[in-house]
């Protein structure tokens, strides 16, 4: 797919994908305004530990302040401080207290208005805090809490909901869990996705760090589209959690 391909030739997907590699480009961006694009190649090489004191935030609020939230605005879950937002249509709300009655430990993120029989919550970790196999998946281990916590399903299904959906994520990987709170089945890492060669991409296109760009955006963009905006997409979500229980 070309770099000058119409807008009429590109799917809704594909569009979606390029909304989302736009706002990968905060990222990056941010670490060269602070002087510290060496951090961001350390990052991207190992799992190493990423340090706060460098980028002048908490890691996980940084992570989620110039990554996460871009990331799903991309996706069409919009910011209620965007000029996009109208009121009405997915969105995300930070720390939500929506369940406080019922589940003590409240999501980093819930996520608004995506379909009626559906509860869709976020956990965010810091970057590289969720890799994509061994011990180090701490935003996987927070989403298996709420799905295994009978006392919120119950709750759930109590209000005529149907799905509770989590996604984990450190910004770099990105995992979706599910569970039908009718029946009790649950589905984990269905899929799991790293993106974060995408990131290095637009990082290395953007002369934040060194490295290979020659394919271009129209290649980050679809390296998008393939797996990562057909599962995660607002969307596209809820006939994707759908799909996985044979409700399709």
């Amino acid at each position: 797919m070309s770099e000058n391909q119409s807008l009429a030739s590109l799917t809704e997907d594909d569009e979606i994908a390029g909304k989302v590699r736009r706002q990968l480009e905060v990222f990056p961006q941010k670490f060269r305004e602070l002087g510290e694009a060496g951090q961001l190649s350390d990052l991207f090489r190992s799992p190493k530990k990423f340090s706060g004191a460098r980028v002048e935030q908490a890691p996980e609020v940084f992570t989620e302040q110039y990554l996460i939230g871009p990331v799903l605005h991309g996706l069409g879950y919009l910011s209620s401080s965007s000029a996009e937002y109208d009121g009405i249509g997915p969105h995300f709300i930070r720390q939500p207290i929506t369940y406080r009655k019922v589940e003590p430990k409240q999501p980093d993120y819930l996520l608004k208005n995506i379909d009626p029989a559906i509860v869709c919550i976020v956990e965010a970790k810091a970057v590289n805090r969720e890799q994509m196999t061994g011990a180090k998946t701490h935003a996987s281990e927070d989403i298996r809490e709420y799905l295994e916590e009978d006392a919120f399903c119950k709750y759930l299904r109590d209000t005529k909901q149907r799905y509770l959906v989590g996604i984990g994520t450190d910004g770099f990987r990105w995992t979706l869990w599910m569970k039908d709170i009718h029946t009790g089945e649950a589905m984990s890492h269905n899929p799991k996705i790293d993106i974060s060669p995408v990131i290095r991409k637009v990082a290395s296109r953007r002369d934040v760090i060194e490295g290979d760009f020659s394919s271009g955006a129209s290649d980050e963009r679809e390296l998008l589209a393939e797996e990562f905006v057909p599962a995660f997409a607002a969307t596209n979500l809820p006939e994707y959690v759908k799909s996985v229980f044979g409700e399709n």
